[in-house]
């Protein structure tokens, strides 16, 4: 644990001096900020000026998530510091499960970052604390530690780009996922069958979209929340125990 602890930290200290990072960063920043602009040519309309504020939120923090994680071992090997990682009493089963929660504690702190212009904005156009935008922001870091756990379980065996390409095509399958599975029910047959085998094995992404329901000030039980924790939690476990395994098969 005293290990994991201590990538942990390296990972996130490094992740958080990266400049280009702050670039990305005050760009969502200044989205967020431009819900005032929006709130004055909506009539202050919350649907919109919750809808723009939410999207521009998880659209930064996939984008933040992508530019951390997508070369993330491979950055290592290059350095060469992973050998001498290795070369102390660490295993590659901490390095991946270090290097997943630094990534993410890095990627949560700046998507709370524009969580908080975000609170602030709808507070300022008279919608009070927003209790829902805040649970659909929570769900939206579940899914950035989704996401973080594909992008490690990639970069474990292949190059950046390929990681990239690779999670990026999970992430656009796993909110088409409903969609494609309620269009086979409608055909029947051997393709019905496929896609439902088929998701089973990839995942669904729209579990941790919130944001229809936040904007109409609608929320979900908390039975449900929990079965879509348990979810996550599931897949990002299962993820890095995969991870871990290519990882230590890998020759370096």
């Amino acid at each position: 644990m005293k290990n994991i602890l201590a990538i942990s930290k390296i990972t996130f200290k490094e992740a958080i001096r990266d400049k280009i990072l702050y670039a990305i960063l005050a760009f969502g920043i200044l989205f967020g900020l431009l819900n005032l602009f929006l709130a004055k040519l909506a009539l202050g309309d919350m649907v919109m000026i919750k809808s723009f504020g939410l999207a521009g939120i998880y659209i930064f923090g996939i984008v933040i998530t992508i530019f951390l994680g997508a070369s993330i071992i491979y950055k290592e090997i290059e350095k060469k510091t992973l050998y001498f990682v290795l070369s102390k009493p660490v295993s590659r089963s901490n390095i991946i499960v270090g290097k997943f929660f630094g990534l993410f504690a890095a990627v949560a702190f700046t998507t709370l970052l524009m969580a908080l212009i975000y609170l602030a904005v709808i507070a300022y156009e008279g919608g009070g604390f927003d209790y829902l935008g805040l649970l659909a922001i929570s769900f939206q870091m579940l899914e950035e530690a989704f996401f973080i756990a594909i992008l490690i379980f990639f970069s474990s065996f292949s190059a950046p780009l390929t990681s990239t390409i690779s999670a990026l095509s999970l992430l656009f399958i796993g909110h088409l996922l409903d969609v494609v599975i309620k269009s086979a029910e409608q055909i029947g047959g051997v393709l019905h069958q496929i896609f439902m085998f088929l998701s089973v094995i990839l995942p669904n992404l729209e579990k941790f979209n919130l944001r229809n329901l936040v904007v109409h000030n609608l929320s979900i039980s908390f039975e449900t929340a929990l079965i879509v924790l348990g979810y996550a939690l599931l897949y990002i476990i299962l993820l890095l125990f995969c991870g871990t395994l290519l990882f230590k098969k890998r020759e370096l």
